[in-house]
């Protein structure tokens, strides 16, 4: 059983005897606790027969739930009360078990990867025009149409080239029998708009806890209000609120939460991050929530108060070369630590990519690469060991897949990914090409050593060290999101960069750029001069490395 003692704030997210509840709870807040015992003091309150059914929205995520509802519950008990899925595993479970009723062809059902549009536009030479016309079909989408109706949306759109686009990929979808990733959220709200199969559901889920609510669309919210009327539990943050480009309504929802919860419980102490890192995400923060406050749980376990730092490099070489040598000076102090380098895109972290790619003392983990997740690479090296030793690459792919929940749609896109690197290796049998994959520790989501991925890959996740690479203009904020509700959302995405850190946090940015047409005089981020930190040099945070850094938590 957990031994966490929840503070008298915690305790009263965790035990209030509202039937629907909101809690505001920033990162390092303890959420997922929260939920956790939120869960055990919901299973009190249970009708015989019933569970509790508990909402995320990533594997890594439903994972973390189920490590802390297992360490508060223990197994049994939580095996026998409580279900775990995140959005789109549910939906496909719900299309799975009764697509039939809305005369769907279960035999021939292909089911989607995240890629699936993606692919398709790319297949019409789509171009730019096929931003539009993935955003318009997620749109359109949004709401319980049949397949008659999404294509009659469609055709009433102003024609365009981006309409036209959409058109053929959804006209090829019906045609195939193949569903988008939209579609599963579609459907599954369409069934449970079904009275019959709504009441199954909320017979047999006696209270529903949604995690990070700022990241529900209203489809969404929708689905897990059809899924359980009883008791209703929505933990999150506002202000991490950055994927309204993949449908989700943060304004939206909070509005209609604060109708059905009332006023939210908040959550003001941090038991992840140390007073310094504290003091940079606050100094962000507040600029948009004043209530929104941070302070550290336990200030006198962070060696030095912990370390922040806003670093300023002549170029991206220098950047790179300067962030691996601090690296090394972490490594050499703590072996052990977890350091995440994170940018807003991908591409502004290419230096240092090629800087970190040929080191052989510490680990490198690339978040966009599948064959470097630990989770996926166990399984697929658990399946090969038991296949005989002259299997292919894709008799072992069909035979991973085959061992996978149909459901589980996020890891078989990930062994997709990764059996795809696998045969490009050209190695004959799975047995050779598994041999030269990265092994790491699957029970650990963030090992010791250096973690390369961008900010909404990030999300929720937390690091000893975070360096938040690029606060220039064009990178932090896009160019693409410069101004009204998308500039909004930049800044909340800076926010959750920074709010990865436990002991330190270092931002940077860079005077040259490299540009089509040569060097060019890079701008700071709008948001660069509101940083504030305790340090402001390389020499700065060395020193604070030569104290020291070993926490006492």
């Amino acid at each position: 059983m957990s031994g966490f003692e929840l503070s008298n704030e915690q305790r009263e997210a965790a035990m209030s005897d509202q039937g629907h509840v909101m809690i505001i709870a920033p990162p390092g807040c303890g959420k997922t606790e929260v939920l956790a015992h939120r869960a055990a003091h919901q299973i009190s309150l249970l009708e015989k027969n019933r569970r509790v059914l508990a909402l995320t929205f990533t594997n890594r995520s439903r994972s973390n739930l189920e490590e802390r509802l297992r360490s508060v519950l223990g197994y049994e008990q939580m095996r026998r009360n409580i279900v775990v899925r995140n959005f789109h595993g549910y939906a496909t479970q719900i299309v799975l078990a009764h697509g039939r009723t809305i005369g769907m062809d279960m035999d021939s059902l292909l089911l989607p990867k995240t890629t699936t549009v993606r692919r398709a536009l790319d297949s019409l030479n789509a171009g730019n025009a096929g931003y539009e016309a993935e955003r318009l079909l997620s749109e359109v989408k949004r709401s319980p149409r049949s397949d008659e109706e999404v294509l009659r949306v469609l055709e009433l759109e102003s024609p365009s080239r981006s309409r036209d686009l959409a058109l053929q990929v959804e006209c090829a979808r019906q045609e195939a029998n193949q569903l988008h990733y939209d579609d599963l959220l579609r459907h599954a709200q369409r069934l449970l708009l079904i009275p019959a199969i709504m009441r199954l559901y909320q017979a047999h889920f006696g209270a529903v806890l949604v995690d990070e609510f700022q990241d529900l669309s209203m489809q969404q919210l929708d689905i897990s209000r059809l899924s359980c009327t009883a008791r209703q539990t929505y933990a999150g943050d506002p202000l991490q609120g950055i994927f309204s480009w993949a449908g989700a309504a943060p304004l939206e929802v909070e509005s209609e939460l604060r109708k059905i919860c009332g006023e939210p419980i908040r959550l003001h102490e941090s038991y992840r991050s140390s007073p310094q890192v504290l003091e940079t995400v606050n100094s962000v923060s507040e600029k948009v929530d004043p209530e929104s406050t941070l302070v550290a749980a336990r200030p006198e376990q962070w060696k030095g108060g912990g370390c922040s730092a806003v670093l300023v490099f002549q170029d991206r070489e220098e950047e790179a070369e300067t962030l691996f040598g601090l690296a090394c000076a972490i490594f050499a102090r703590d072996p052990g630590a977890s350091i995440g380098i994170i940018c807003r895109a991908s591409w502004r972290r290419k230096d240092i990519d090629k800087t970190f790619a040929g080191e052989a003392g510490f680990d490198v983990r690339r978040w966009d690469l599948a064959i470097e997740n630990p989770q996926v690479v166990s399984l697929i090296q658990s399946t090969i060991a038991a296949l005989p030793r002259g299997t292919s690459v894709e008799d072992a792919r069909l035979a991973v897949l085959d061992v996978l929940d149909p459901s589980d749609v996020e890891t078989r896109e990930h062994v997709d990914d990764a059996f795809d690197t696998l045969v490009g290796s050209g190695e004959a049998t799975a047995r050779a090409a598994v041999r030269s994959i990265r092994v790491s520790d699957p029970k650990q989501t963030i090992g010791p050593g250096v973690h390369l991925l961008n900010a909404h890959t990030g999300k929720g996740q937390q690091f000893d060290w975070v360096f938040v690479v690029g606060l220039e203009e064009g990178h932090l904020p896009s160019r693409r999101n410069s101004q009204g509700e998308k500039l909004e959302e930049e800044q909340r995405v800076l926010l959750v960069m920074l709010s990865r850190a436990r002991h330190g946090l270092i931002a940077t940015r860079i005077q040259t750029a490299e540009g089509m047409y040569g060097p060019y005089a890079a701008s700071a981020s709008r948001w660069w001069n509101t940083l504030e930190a305790s340090c402001n040099s390389v020499e700065q945070v060395e020193a604070h490395l030569r104290l020291g850094m070993q926490d006492t938590e």
